[in-house]
């Protein structure tokens, strides 16, 4: 049985973090988008998100900042914007995890 200072109880919390972040189809859209469009700023996200998707830049930060949090997204500013990129060792770490389940 895993213990808290078992590394593989770590990798279960972060692994348990990931996947709940990624437990809400907006924010796997969002990742998917970001994925396919590196460098890419808030609004360009917003415009291209499903209908069913949010449409205030309020609840999109909100989606964004939660995907930062969790490592999977990481932000810059150029200017006043702020671009996105996925984190690829994040995803890389996320599916090794999740393929060594399989």
């Amino acid at each position: 049985m895993a213990t808290a200072d078992d590394p593989s109880h770590e990798q279960d919390q972060q692994l348990a973090l990931l996947c709940k972040a990624l437990g809400n189809p907006v924010r796997v859209s969002i990742l998917r988008y970001v994925l396919q469009h590196p460098d890419c700023i808030g609004n360009e996200i917003l415009l291209h998100l499903p209908e069913n998707g949010p449409h205030a830049q309020s609840t999109l930060s909100q989606h964004l900042r939660l995907l930062r949090e969790v490592g999977l997204l990481d932000s810059y500013s150029d200017g006043a914007a702020v671009c996105y990129r996925v984190n690829s060792k994040r995803v890389a770490w996320l599916r090794d995890q999740i393929g060594g389940m399989v």
